[in-house]
């Protein structure tokens, strides 16, 4: 299990799939991202896992987590190195289209869309807001 910001991209590349799960500590119980071993895939069962994405067109990786409700992406993070930017902050330009690296409900690359980097969802390309 890994605190919130104890992961790495490398981390992320082997398990692009991270849940959130309460653990005992020394210090009472504390919640963790841990890795969703033995699947590539985000079921339902799982909403609300962070997950990895690409930039399509870009050498570029994002996190963000994924609300099964509405087929949106929230809390989108760019990986910049060994750390990560909020999207408003990053070098790219809007839109931002991301890729989901795991498949999700068994589809496999899903494409958010991100209109503008001040906005905090993106959402599935074929469900796109205007």
């Amino acid at each position: 299990p890994y605190m919130l910001e104890e992961y790495t991209l490398d981390d992320l590349k082997q398990n692009p799939i991270l849940v959130w799960a309460m653990h005992d500590t020394d210090s009472g119980e504390r919640q963790f991202l841990t890795p969703l071993l033995n699947t590539r895939n985000l079921s339902p069962e799982f909403n609300h896992a962070k997950i990895l994405l690409s930039v399509v067109g870009e050498e570029v990786y994002a996190e963000a987590s994924y609300n099964l409700e509405d087929r949106s992406i929230y809390s989108i993070l760019i990986w910049d190195g060994d750390n990560t930017v909020e999207a408003e902050d990053c070098a790219l330009e809007a839109p931002i289209t991301l890729q989901a690296v795991p498949e999700i409900d068994g589809e496999a690359n899903v494409a958010f869309v991100l209109k503008s980097k001040e906005d905090y969802y993106a959402y599935r390309g074929d469900t796109a807001r205007s």
